[in-house]
């Protein structure tokens, strides 16, 4: 059974603007229960900014993707190409392409095909709120989610694995076309495994569209009034080119289309090895138009995003049992842990999320050297056999 998203298709009338900051609404799927997160405070002077990308532990390959204009297989009258196999051009292993999603929902056990989203963080994925949520009633439409990375040929991937979500973040009263954008929040890290996109905002338009612009998806519908190809939603497809479309809400590509199940693709500016950066998920079919990523909602997600790093872990060490000192640190600290208790790993991550040491510790009593890294903030997981804690760390 499909579960088909024509929302997209429909072309609505809709007044665009760019309206107010809007609290976020925050739903456990295991409990049921509904939170909500308070609007967050920011500097509006800030014109742009991104969080950083990461490209993963799995390896460090890196697809090469074009970085000019496009002159064929286009939509007519644009330079944004045609949907295409991923793997017809690409290794679906190499970063960014494996950062693309494939989200599952999940019915008496039944998988429906749902959208598309891109990890952003270890844990996070952005798509489309209208993907998750019913229209005008803030209440989830799907009690269970399944996120599969690049998803293909109708198989996941064994390098990757998939993660069921737990928590689910959209903006109060979002609307197609406006605020359609949602934060799934993952069991599992896969994040570190595959890497992730950075998220960005630019509030100016000319530096906004300036660049080439991916997309990676899964349609799931074949619509041939609007596209020749045949779509079941197995496959993971992208296409590329020049985005010319831009106001307050949106910023899409002219004269293209989208099919159901590319909702909540995102629309990523690539420079290769350079930047990698999602600025909107895919809303509307018409004119393939995405809510664009505003500052306000921008730093509500990066508060998420950098406060997952802080949350209490299920299997806690009680804090007697390991000291970190000093703290804040200059140079190195020292991690005290009592004799009973073997430190098997110890991981470091910055305030984004992403994990930049990793060490197997030799001795009960660890001696990390910080002397290299930036002043800022750093939180360090300790893994033993029976448990793992987290601390954060004040780089001087």
């Amino acid at each position: 059974m499909k579960y088909l998203l024509l929302i997209a298709i429909s072309l609505f009338n809709i007044t665009i603007a760019c309206g107010q900051a809007q609290p976020i609404y925050v739903y456990s799927l295991p409990s049921g229960l509904l939170d909500s997160l308070p609007i967050v405070t920011f500097d509006k002077n800030i014109l742009t900014e991104r969080t950083n990308y990461f490209i993963g532990k799995f390896d460090s390959n890196q697809a090469v993707l074009p970085q000019v204009a496009p002159s064929s297989n286009t939509y007519p009258n644009s330079q944004f190409t045609l949907k295409k196999p991923a793997a017809d051009d690409f290794n679906l292993l190499h970063y960014p392409i494996r950062t693309s999603v494939k989200l599952f929902a999940i019915n008496q056990d039944t998988l429906a095909d749902l959208c598309s989203g891109s990890l952003i963080s270890r844990r996070h994925v952005l798509t489309a709120a209208h993907c998750i949520s019913n229209f005008n009633t803030n209440l989830l439409s799907h009690d269970s989610i399944l996120v599969s990375p690049v998803f293909n040929n109708g198989q996941p991937n064994v390098n990757f694995g998939e993660s069921y979500v737990r928590k689910v973040y959209f903006f109060k009263d979002w609307k197609i076309g406006d605020s359609d954008i949602a934060l799934l929040e993952l069991d599992d890290p896969i994040g570190e495994t595959t890497g992730y996109l950075s998220l960005g905002f630019n509030s100016m338009d000319s530096s906004l569209l300036n660049g080439i612009f991916y997309k990676f998806s899964y349609p799931s519908t074949t619509l041939l009034s609007l596209d020749s190809n045949e779509y079941n939603g197995d496959t993971l497809y992208y296409n590329y080119g020049v985005v010319d479309l831009i106001n307050g809400s949106t910023i899409g590509i002219n004269g293209t289309n989208g099919i159901p199940g590319e909702s909540g693709s995102s629309l990523i500016k690539i420079r290769n090895g350079q930047e990698y950066t999602t600025y909107g998920t895919l809303s509307l079919s018409n004119g393939l138009r995405h809510c664009r990523v505003r500052n306000w909602q921008y730093y509500a997600l990066k508060d998420i995003i950098t406060n997952d790093l802080t949350a209490a872990s299920s299997l806690t060490i009680q804090p007697t049992e390991f000291f970190i000192y000093p703290n804040p640190v200059s140079h190195t600290f020292r991690i005290k842990g009592a004799s009973t208790y073997t430190i098997d790993e110890l991981l470091l991550y910055d305030e984004l999320g992403r994990m930049i040491w990793r060490a197997t510790p030799t001795s009960y009593d660890p001696v990390i050297d910080l002397s290299t890294f930036p002043p800022g903030v750093y939180y360090i997981s300790i893994s033993s056999a029976s448990a793992i804690s987290s601390a954060k760390i004040i780089k001087k």
